[in-house]
């Protein structure tokens, strides 16, 4: 197993598009400070209680927190099942039918933001045409037992065996954001034509929303392959975590019409790629606030409030399968800026695909042991759940 690396700061970003601003945004930010570690809020192994949720799952992609209080879980393989937090009953509500081949299948989830009116989840996910792999955005309603027939929003979606992203959220705009990988080509993601390699801003019936950069479903660009997807419930602040090729894996915030360098730029403008300074030098690249090198193959990304665990508050959570690592990342007041990190639960459950914070700080994790690339332990795949030990 690959050990988890120690990731790079934004300390001194080479290049910021200023001028590139979230829609319902009012202020552009800096990221240029100094950075400091995370000892003022640091929290043991030995101060956390694990414990298992369900197990026997097979490869668990996404989670929700349900409307009715469950755990809603996405399996790659097509099932969507709700999850009692309590007993971990498990109640099956859904499966499609996906291509489920090396990375790709069932992955992401949304609800609409008004699901008590308009019962909808959103699902991205893998099928397979005459020419290979795709991969697209359907929703169904819910009535209350199970999902209805999944209806189209955007397909033919680039997709591959891997590097198919794919995390949906939704912003406090009221529109979908959905991340996609490269489909194993990496000059589309710098092409503006293509959907492959970006985030997508879309309103609630697929269509483009409203105010994008380019007047197309494209936000932002330079993307490789994008797994992870989370708002600031305060700032309004978008991030994504992504994975590298080798080196630099990303986790990156996110602004409108932004370049975040891929294939040429990898990580930081730092020189350690051929030609990125070149490239550095003569566009305008977003870099990341974090970065690992060597990979730990960066997954789930999820805020946390401090609820529940105090010492967590004004962070982000992010999973990592090859690093089998959960890593949290102290945010500066304004979300602009990680100012240090610490490091979980390493190697203790195997690789980590997900995370998801509960109602009250409660923290979810999903393993990813039965992928393909990892080593099943009994009762794998499981959902954990994390919380501060009783005093």
């Amino acid at each position: 197993m690959t050990p988890a690396s120690t990731p790079r700061l934004s300390a001194l970003p080479r290049t910021w598009p200023i001028s590139m601003t979230i829609p319902f945004l009012t202020a552009a930010f800096s990221v240029c400070s100094p950075v400091t570690d995370a000892s003022d809020t640091a929290i043991s192994r030995e101060q956390l209680d694990v414990e298992t949720v369900v197990a026997g799952l097979d490869t668990p992609w996404d989670l929700l927190w349900g409307p009715d209080d469950y755990l809603w879980v996405s399996e790659r393989h097509g099932a969507i099942s709700r999850v009692h937090p309590g007993t971990g009953e498990i109640t099956p509500i859904g499966q499609l039918q996906v291509e489920e081949t090396s990375e790709s299948g069932l992955m992401g989830m949304a609800l609409h933001p008004r699901f008590d009116t308009e019962p909808y989840l959103y699902a991205a996910h893998s099928y397979r045409t005459s020419d290979g792999i795709r991969n697209r955005l359907v929703r169904m309603r819910y009535d209350g037992s199970s999902l209805g027939t999944p209806v189209t929003l955007l397909a033919d979606i680039p997709g591959n065996r891997n590097h198919d992203g794919s995390r949906l959220v939704v912003g406090p705009d009221d529109h979908l954001y959905m991340t996609t990988g490269d489909a194993g080509r990496a000059e589309l993601a710098q092409n503006l034509e293509s959907v492959a390699g970006k985030v997508l801003r879309l309103a609630l019936d697929g269509a483009p929303a409203p105010g994008n950069p380019f007047g197309t479903p494209v936000y932002s660009f330079g993307h490789r392959n994008p797994q992870g997807i989370v708002f600031h419930p305060q700032r309004g602040l978008l991030y994504v975590a992504e994975h590298g090729p080798s080196d630099n894996d990303e986790v990156n915030l996110v602004v409108a019409g932004g370049n975040y360098g891929w294939p040429s730029v990898h990580g930081f403008c730092d020189g350690d790629t051929p030609g990125e300074d070149l490239v550095c030098d003569s566009i305008e690249v977003v870099q990341p606030l974090a970065a690992w090198t060597p990979t730990v193959a960066l997954s789930g990304l999820a805020y946390h409030d401090g609820r529940g665990i105090p010492g967590w508050k004004g962070s982000l959570l992010v999973t990592s399968l090859a690093g089998a690592t959960l890593f949290r990342l102290q945010l500066t007041d304004d979300g602009s800026r990680v100012t240090g990190q610490e490091e979980f639960f390493r190697g203790e459950y195997g690789r980590l695909r997900d995370v998801l914070v509960g109602p009250a700080g409660e923290v979810y994790l999903a393993t990813s042991n039965r992928d393909g690339r990892g080593r099943p332990r009994e009762g794998d795949d499981r959902i954990l759940r994390v919380t501060l030990t009783a005093r």
